[in-house]
């Protein structure tokens, strides 16, 4: 229960509540620790995911392509103290199948979890596209396969609690369809408009880590921490591609540095605030506060529907991932049916041989990147 855990959930017992503002010098020694960051390869993920590793924490870059993450990877070490530990597990969040074939290889490992930080995404790509599943691209990325993920990891956070939960969203979820979540028409092509599809792929983040909240609360799970981050303006490769020469003259004068962006997500992620506070299902702004969410993100009654409406997609696109497999169906490099935009030769998935990584997998202290910080690759061979 939340009263039991008012103590620092790490094990550094000298580390007081931050200074403000939030940096990265206030991030506890989190050498017993396990975190999972989607979309670590590049912008906020890949600073969130390089201070959690800074300070000790076994970080599991969650990404789609092989190729770019293990050259990030090989940069970072240099960069790390020795000790550090990173390594990288394929997840192609556009497909249903690469999310359930993650969570199926990281429960297989039986290590703990600690922090999930969900934040891989995409930005309004201005022509409809769908997942392998058929959903359209930005709401799959986004809330469909991070819900996915994590649902199926959510016995491993509360088997290793006190743990988080960061859902990474946007102050554009305010900017949603007036009703909310347009559910007629989340995958039509017809009706689609890129930053319509992106504001209401931001308002389900929101409504998905309130309701996850809840439905924990309900079953007296007060130690598994699950917020909302909206990091800010932000200046990212992502970002800068949507920026026209008069808006990116405006923009500057309200963006944040990377590092800055990523402050909220590891105050959220780190911080004993969060615990002391017994914050749930909150919603933080830059840097480092509680904030309020539009109206329409604290609708309990649409959360549940929309959680409701995820699983059923899910559902659908597990039974017709199974009747294809039974029917013999071929399957690409990637290990994903069909043909999809999301689709690459980066994506092969080995779980066999990523289990080769760790020879006594229930050690909470297993160290698979070495002792001189550098990068096991027999996880990602194929």
């Amino acid at each position: 229960m939340a009263a039991c855990c008012c103590t620092a959930w790490w094990s550094s017992s000298s580390h007081h509540a931050p200074r403000r503002p939030f940096t990265f010098d206030d991030i506890p020694n989190l050498a017993s620790k396990v975190a999972i960051v989607t979309g670590a390869s590049a912008g906020l993920g890949l600073v969130t995911a390089r201070e959690l590793a800074r300070q000790g924490c076994h970080v599991i870059f969650a990404c789609r392509s092989r190729e770019k993450t293990l050259t990030v990877l090989h940069t970072l070490v240099d960069a790390l103290p020795p000790t550090a530990r990173v390594e990288f597990m394929p997840l192609n969040l556009m497909s249903l199948r690469s999310v359930l074939a993650f969570v199926d290889a990281f429960k297989a490992r039986q290590m703990p979890l600690h922090i999930l930080v969900n934040n891989a995404g995409v930005m309004a790509p201005p022509a409809f596209l769908a997942s392998d599943d058929g959903i359209e691209s930005q709401f799959a990325t986004h809330h469909v396969g991070h819900h996915a993920l994590t649902v199926g990891l959510l016995p491993v956070l509360e088997a290793s609690a006190p743990s988080r939960v960061v859902v990474v969203s946007s102050g554009a979820h305010a900017r949603a369809p007036w009703t909310g979540i347009d559910f007629a028409n989340v995958n039509n092509a017809a009706k689609y408009h890129a930053w319509s599809a992106f504001s209401q792929s931001k308002l389900a983040n929101v409504l998905f880590a309130r309701e996850l909240s809840r439905r924990l609360q309900v079953r007296d799970v007060d130690n598994v921490y699950v917020n909302v981050v909206h990091p800010g303006i932000v200046r990212t490769d992502t970002t800068t591609k949507h920026s026209h020469c008069l808006l990116m003259h405006v923009r500057a004068l309200f963006e944040l540095h990377v590092d800055d962006g990523a402050r909220t997500l590891l105050y959220v992620a780190t911080s004993d605030d969060v615990v002391t506070h017994n914050w749930h299902g909150q919603y933080f702004v830059p840097i480092a506060r509680v904030g309020a969410s539009d109206a329409v993100a604290e609708d309990r009654a649409l959360g549940r529907r929309l959680w409701a409406f995820t699983e059923a997609m899910i559902d659908d696109a597990t039974m017709h991932t199974t009747d294809a497999t039974t029917e013999g169906t071929t399957t690409d490099e990637t290990g994903c049916m069909g043909s999809s935009s999301s689709t690459n030769d980066d994506d092969e998935f080995d779980a066999e041989a990523l289990l080769l990584r760790t020879s006594s997998p229930t050690r909470d202290d297993d160290d698979d990147s070495g002792d001189d910080g550098s990068i096991d690759e027999a996880a990602t061979a194929a």
